[in-house]
């Protein structure tokens, strides 16, 4: 059995992911499970990163590191150990404990956390799904990510989320609905359309009126809610999305057309699947990472599907996925 170096933020989802990180913490003791841990404090890519420069190569190949949290501590985990630039990857773990558990949803992860946890116990050998990379060339920045890549509409909605004083008091309430649909119609209100330059191989697309742009991995930009309904965490490829041209009535339409997945029916709404991308905006606008907001940029960024081992096995396997030994 591997080793588990288990990196844990008990913040996340208000205080969900130190309920999880005890329950697993139990089992892995009663299991009699080689561990160690650190818990994070907004540092999970510096803990990841120390951990994987600090380790011997011997030790490194025998272990998997699992993570406990929502998705920005999976994705900050998942950027530390790709800045120590390995030979080899190691493989990760998660156990959701976040608020949007899209990657989970999308690949296949239980969020009951002890279900999740014997997910990860059973397996033998890592499972290869697919990850976005990027590079910012405007800002010198390259990275990860494992849902999506959003600039516009949803990442406004995102830094929303972050900063809304009444988010958390009705999320105690089961209640977050209601704080979501008022920050989904606000960003409508305040976001501005903007120029977008498409560039895929050597052709080049011109939208004028964007509201949405979004590179995503998998389908669920939020737990089920998909953003880009026909993107395969296992297809080795990238799903673009652009929503252009959206009044009041269209954004509705579109709105109501996600939450059926048949959003990609929508004139306005344009859909690509490729390996490569590359976008130019030359607007300040707002960008998300994983569900992290990225604050306004200008944009000149370039876009790879990439893969990476995942440690667990899968409740809902894909013909397309590749696994290795």
């Amino acid at each position: 059995m591997k080793n588990f170096f288990v990196i844990v933020n008990e913040d996340a989802n208000d205080g969900q992911g130190k309920k999880n990180w005890q329950l697993v913490r139990q089992k892995l003791t009663e299991r009699q499970v080689s561990y160690t841990y650190q818990l994070t404090n907004n540092n999970a890519k510096d803990l990841a990163y120390s951990f994987v420069k600090k380790t011997a190569t011997s030790e490194l190949t025998k272990t998997v590191i699992l993570v406990v949290g929502g998705d920005g501590t999976l994705n900050e985990t998942l950027n530390g150990i790709k800045a120590a630039k390995l030979d080899y990857d190691i493989p990760l773990a998660f156990i959701p404990s976040g608020n949007n558990n899209g990657f989970a949803q999308g690949i296949g992860i239980s969020f009951d956390p002890l279900t999740a946890l014997e997910q990860v116990l059973t397996t033998d050998k890592a499972s290869y799904f697919d990850i976005g990379f990027f590079e910012e060339t405007t800002h010198n920045q390259t990275g990860y990510f494992l849902n999506d890549f959003g600039i516009g509409i949803d990442a406004y909605i995102v830094s929303l989320n972050a900063h809304a004083t009444h988010h958390k008091y009705l999320q105690k309430f089961h209640l977050g609905i209601f704080s979501y649909i008022w920050n989904v119609f606000e960003a409508y209100v305040n976001q501005e359309a903007f120029n977008v330059t498409v560039r895929i191989g050597s052709k080049y697309e011109f939208y004028k009126h964007a509201f949405l742009v979004n590179v995503a991995n998998h389908p669920y930009f939020k737990k089920n809610i998909a953003l880009s309904p026909v993107a395969n965490a296992g297809d080795h490829k990238l799903d673009l999305i652009i929503a252009d041209n959206m009044n009041f009535f269209k954004f509705l339409l579109l709105s109501i057309l996600i939450y059926f997945r048949k959003q990609l029916k929508l004139p306005s709404v344009h859909h690509y699947k490729e390996k490569d991308i590359h976008l130019i905006i030359n607007s300040l606008e707002f960008g998300q990472i994983d569900g992290q907001e990225q604050g306004n940029k200008y944009y000149d960024i370039f876009f790879k599907a990439s893969k990476y081992p995942f440690w667990f096995t899968a409740l809902t396997p894909t013909d397309s996925q590749e696994k290795s030994a």
